[in-house]
């Protein structure tokens, strides 16, 4: 795909089989804004229809894996698409190479990939309410891999989990400090070796099942009513202003 090669705020490749795309903003720690949202929907489109691409694996430049949605950008855009549908429209294996700390819709993009391997230093958080903002699609993905009074206990108090808390959560699956490469290029194996037809309509079916747009979009709809709040706009002044907000 010649676009790859424009691509802005990420970086893509694709070698027997797998298409890697790294998120590449560390000057905004990979904090996701509109352009980064049009170039991973574009690769995800891109996978779908390439029947070589039999897995994806995400990665990230910088010592922070992703900070969520850029909340400047947020303010100021009109773009509607839920972060989720980005990658629960991915009918392929998908892997988070996680290397350095999560935050919000970080969170979120390690939840709808189907393995997590991550260093032990890692923290995930969820500071939405921070910020005047709640975490309602990283709570819609949260209750479908742990309980929904821990899910919704975390969101409510916006604190930061370890690696290996996470692990018992149920949302990274394996720690190494040593050779991540080496788990990496195992899980590829093994998904190499199944029956590319069948692991997609298993994609396909699970989607149908556990993944309800009608609620996602409702949610995506709740999180732009809350950007015309003032508490989203004090959340922005006091982050602007590193200070605590002073809410009203």
């Amino acid at each position: 795909m010649k676009d790859f090669k424009n691509f802005k705020h990420i970086k893509v490749k694709e070698n027997n089989f797998v298409l890697e795309i790294t998120l590449n903003r560390p000057e905004k720690k990979n904090a996701i804004d509109s352009l980064m949202l049009d170039e991973l929907m574009k690769c995800t489109k891109y996978a779908n229809k390439n029947n070589l691409i039999r897995a994806v694996v995400y990665r990230s430049t910088g010592n922070i894996f992703c900070a969520g949605l850029d909340l400047y950008d947020f303010k100021e855009n009109n773009n509607t698409t839920p972060l989720s549908e980005i990658f629960n429209q991915l009918h392929k294996p998908k892997l988070a190479v996680v290397e350095g700390d999560a935050y919000g819709g970080g969170v979120l993009l390690i939840l709808c990939c189907n393995y997590v391997i991550s260093k032990s230093n890692v923290q995930l958080c969820l500071p939405e309410v921070d910020r005047g903002l709640f975490p309602f699609q990283v709570l819609d993905a949260l209750i479908k891999v742990m309980p929904a009074k821990k899910a919704l206990d975390w969101c409510l108090r916006g604190s930061s989990l370890s690696a290996l808390e996470c692990v018992e959560m149920n949302v990274i699956d394996k720690i190494n400090d040593i050779d991540i490469e080496e788990n990496v290029s195992d899980w590829i194996k093994t998904i190499l070796e199944k029956s590319p037809n069948a692991i997609i309509n298993g994609l396909k079916s699970f989607q149908n099942i556990y993944v309800d747009k009608k609620i996602i979009g409702k949610l995506n709809d709740e999180l732009h009513k809350l950007k015309k709040t003032d508490d989203f706009i004090e959340g922005i002044k006091s982050l602007r202003e590193k200070r605590k907000p002073r809410w009203k």
